[in-house]
């Protein structure tokens, strides 16, 4: 499946660029039509390498993205390419550059059943600094990454049952190093996730009720296993919740538990999620989120790792195109199978943003991160600009 990833992504620029000749620029809406993006920030940063021995350095990311889209009331087909880039003046090695393609489709069978698919592939190449017993290593590591899907959504009335089947993995290769006289050798093991979700909506009267099945496998290579130690695993949640709108505030809420096999053990952990919307005048608004859940693929130990995160963000419209953005967000990881394995980061951010018209967009922000782990600890702050422009 692997080694014919460079040739899916050839194909989907191929389609692409067909379906760009084809179709006409698009405006606002992307319906049938192309429409191209780009973003382009500068920026400064008191830690470049996100560690213990970061240093204050300038950096220029850009993303461009080329959308492509066909629709009738029947079918929809969307397609994009997105190419991403990140260049530091000074700690070069922190250097990343992506290239990403798309494709989805959906089908209305009937006017009760909507039928989606989708595809998408990345390459990527990414600097690092590999902490390795106290010492930082300069690295860089090739990957690719890629997942399809494929969704039914049924809808009669109040009701909406959802089901959805997911393919996806990593494949790291051989890492290299820049500083060092040492061979190309791998430090990030494979993996590939098979997810399978099934969910229903009811509507209650001004109540919606919400329940839920998910189950995922993560499987790693056995070789992977032995060398880098990184473990396989599976879950299985249920949960319920609700959903309620009340004037100008919108609380949704679920909870249920994850039953978790890893490393040879069985385990029973909570899953939490609530979140609350409320627009205080046409200007601003509030959002907040909590919750809990278990992460198999981003692991922080050897299996994965509990997660609860905190959110809370404000937008301010001072005018129609110029609004003020404030966030906070605290989010607290838990190693699996060994619970000595912490992480705690706290991501505190103001922004400006001023939409000049329907194309061209800028945007100001200022960062700080705290971050405490079982290996280091380190602080950030980021001061941004950015651009953004849109045919």
């Amino acid at each position: 499946m692997w080694k014919d990833v460079p040739y899916v992504i050839l194909s989907i620029l191929i389609a692409l660029v067909l379906l760009s000749l084809h179709f006409p620029a698009q405006g606002e809406e992307l319906g049938a039509g192309a429409r191209a993006t780009s973003q382009i920030e500068a920026g400064f940063t008191s830690n470049g390498t996100d560690s213990g021995i970061g240093e204050p350095d300038t950096f220029v990311r850009q993303v461009h993205v080329l959308e492509i889209g066909s629709e009738t009331p029947e079918l929809a087909l969307r397609g994009s390419v997105r190419f991403e880039d990140m260049r530091f003046r000074v700690q070069e090695i922190e250097n990343d550059q992506s290239l990403g393609v798309s494709l989805a489709v959906g089908r209305q069978v009937t006017p009760e059943l909507l039928l989606r698919g989708a595809v998408s592939a990345q390459v990527s190449d990414v600097g690092d600094d590999w902490n390795f017993l106290g010492f930082y290593i300069a690295t860089r590591t090739p990957s690719i990454a890629a997942e399809g899907s494929a969704e039914a959504v049924w809808r009669a009335g109040d009701t909406e049952i959802k089901a959805r089947a997911e393919l996806g993995g990593h494949r790291y290769g051989d890492a290299s190093f820049p500083t060092l006289p040492l061979e190309p050798m791998k430090l990030q093991a494979d993996d590939t996730r098979y997810r399978g979700q099934v969910s229903a909506r009811q509507a209650l009267g001004a109540v919606v009720g919400l329940a839920e099945v998910e189950g995922e496998i993560v499987d790693i290579p056995e070789r992977d296993q032995v060398d880098l130690g990184r473990l396989p695993g599976r879950r299985l949640r249920g949960s319920l919740g609700g959903e309620l709108g009340w004037g100008s505030v919108t609380v949704s809420t679920e909870g249920g538990g994850e039953v978790v096999w890893a490393d040879e053990r069985q385990l029973l952990l909570p899953y939490a999620r609530l979140r609350l919307a409320l627009a205080v005048t046409d200007s601003l608004s509030l959002e907040a989120v909590a919750g809990q859940r278990v992460e198999l693929v981003d692991n922080l130990d050897a299996a994965g790792s509990h997660d609860r995160r905190l959110s809370v963000g404000l937008r301010y419209a001072l005018q129609p195109e110029f609004a003020v953005l404030a966030s906070a967000e605290r989010v607290m990881r838990v190693g699996l199978i060994n619970p000595m394995m912490t992480s705690d980061e706290t991501v505190l951010a103001l922004a400006f943003e001023h939409s000049l018209n329907a194309h061209f967009a800028y945007r100001a922000k200022v960062s700080h991160t705290s971050h405490v782990d079982t290996i280091e600890t380190y602080e950030k702050t980021e001061f941004v600009l950015g651009v953004t422009g849109t045919i």
